[in-house]
């Protein structure tokens, strides 16, 4: 029974897609109102996330983007559900990767890629690329993420999400299926968001938002382990439902010594680093397109 009530509100949500953007935005407009005003969702979280993250601003500031977020996130919330119906021709019309060439020109050196993204702009269509990267072209196409806990809507995403041929790996299965492709020499594409909150025993720590911050370095030891190239994938939301996303080489490979002991360690720094350094100039360009709503802050490192 359970099974069929969510076949029939996933039944509603494709309907629910199939309406015009303007009358989503509509939608989200009335959304906002309400998580906003009448029921505060997670508002001391996104306020105190965004004054620790922007000291020097006035409270009238930090409100103004935590506003700004609010509609943000009942846009994404749309935009999921809009995005189940689009085809590629629509997609392309909202998100458009500036520089593809640059990734076309690492798969014609035999190389493999990994993608990092931060949770900035509209993280959920990048699954629209994948189309352009399928066979011929790469191998496979992973993408990293983290197992729901309700079956069906554990169903339901992996469904949406791999429609376009990208496969979903779970978080703790990544290193084996990546391995077994780099000694397959099978050339792939590998999209993690890394800005996720990791454990703090393995973590990189480093300042962010003028916070000590904890961010996973597990994607930059795969890179340097099966000397894969590292890309940041920089998300900007344009306006509403329009993205413009660039594709952002960090170039590990010629840093250190690699006769020096510990140079591995550097490369991989190195990349986690940059990750933080890049994702904090996307947040502080367009501070209410990241998503606020998580404890952002809620490790602290082990002295």
């Amino acid at each position: 029974m359970k099974k069929l009530l969510y076949k029939a509100l996933f039944g509603y949500l494709y309907l629910l897609s199939l309406l015009p953007f303007w009358l989503h935005r509509g939608f989200a407009n009335c959304l906002y109102y309400l998580v906003y005003y009448p029921f505060k969702y997670r508002k001391e979280v996104i306020l105190g996330n965004i004054k620790l993250a922007f000291p020097e601003k006035t409270l009238k500031e930090r409100q103004r983007i935590a506003k700004d977020f609010y509609l943000h996130l009942c846009d994404l919330m749309t935009e999921s559900i809009k995005g189940v119906s689009m085809n590629q021709k629509d997609f392309e019309k909202h998100y458009k990767v500036l520089n593809w060439e640059i990734l076309f020109d690492e798969q014609k050196k035999g190389n493999s890629v990994i993608l990092i993204s931060p949770h900035t702009g509209n993280w959920e269509w990048v699954f629209s690329l994948v189309d352009k990267l399928m066979p011929p072209v790469f191998d496979s196409v992973f993408a990293i993420y983290q197992p729901l806990q309700n079956p069906y809507f554990n169903d339901y995403v992996l469904e949406t999400r791999q429609r376009y041929g990208a496969k979903l790996i779970p978080m703790r299965e990544t290193y084996k299926y990546v391995l077994e492709a780099h000694n397959t020499k099978k050339q792939i594409v590998s999209w993690f968001a890394a800005d996720q909150s990791p454990s703090p025993e393995n973590a990189y720590w480093t300042e962010f938002l003028h916070q000590d911050t904890a961010f996973h370095a597990g994607y930059a030891r795969i890179a340097t382990q099966t000397n894969q190239t590292v890309m940041f994938l920089d998300i900007k939301k344009v306006k509403r439902s329009f993205f413009e996303l660039t594709l952002i080489p960090i170039d590990y490979k010629n840093i250190g010594n690699p006769e020096t002991e510990g140079n591995t360690q550097k490369q991989q720094d190195f990349i986690v680093e940059n990750f933080a350094r890049l994702t904090e100039k996307r947040i502080n360009e367009n501070p209410a397109y990241w998503l606020w709503s998580h404890k952002r802050w809620k490790h602290k490192r082990n002295n």
